[in-house]
């Protein structure tokens, strides 16, 4: 049996949906304009030259979490993938996925993005196995601090063996698409490695050795 991987943000989908929920957070009044363009700037300069410290932005991210209650968050979370979700899949991403399911293969996410917030936006595309950063939870409420193997740059690759080990059926080839310099340790692993709608970096090393190239935009 197949296996295709997916990258989430600006892969499957043609946005980031961290950015896209911070941008929400500021829409609904939870978040300043000031604080969500200096933090934007400061992890999306380190994520983009791969010297984001992965652990340091995840408890950033669920600072809301003991600021508001788990439970509103969530609230706003449903709301945010209710209202933005849709938009932002990328239009050539359902046609993709219908091609893997027709020829048998099994579809997994792995993102960098923590499947509090990315669960519900993978389900949306009819995709019901992913990995992403795990949360800490105590007496209902997210600490801000990961559990397991952080599924960003080797770490997917290391989650991916992990998952695999679970699974009751073997896999006999991988294919991994992603847009991001980050994901090279996974691409580098995978039998079909894809660049799609990919930065520069990975264009470069994509066309040296000749990867496929994809856009899953118009």
């Amino acid at each position: 049996m197949q296996l295709a991987v997916f990258d989430l943000d600006h892969t499957l989908l043609q946005a980031d949906s961290d950015h896209g929920w911070n941008a929400f957070l500021v829409d609904i009044g939870v978040v300043t304009d000031a604080e969500f363009a200096e933090s934007n700037e400061r992890w999306y300069r380190e994520y983009t030259n791969g010297t984001l410290n992965i652990v340091e932005y995840n408890r950033w991210a669920f600072r809301l979490h003991s600021q508001y209650g788990t439970e509103q968050v969530t609230q706003w979370r449903d709301q945010y993938v209710r209202e933005r979700a849709p938009g932002m899949i990328a239009p050539k991403t359902p046609e993709v996925l219908a091609w893997h399911r027709d020829q048998g293969h099994q579809i997994l996410v792995i993102t960098a993005t923590s499947e509090f917030l990315a669960g519900p936006i993978i389900e949306l595309m009819g995709i019901t196995d992913y990995l992403g950063l795990k949360n800490e939870i105590v007496d209902g409420q997210y600490t801000g601090e990961l559990i397991g193997t952080p599924t960003f740059q080797a770490g997917k690759v290391k989650a991916l063996e992990e998952w695999r080990t679970q699974q009751t059926q073997s896999f006999d080839q991988v294919w991994f698409y992603s847009d991001s310099h980050n994901d090279l340790p996974l691409l580098e692993n995978a039998d079909v490695p894809v660049a799609v709608d990919a930065d520069e970096k990975l264009t470069a090393i994509a066309q040296d050795r000749g990867w496929k190239i994809m856009t899953f935009r118009d």
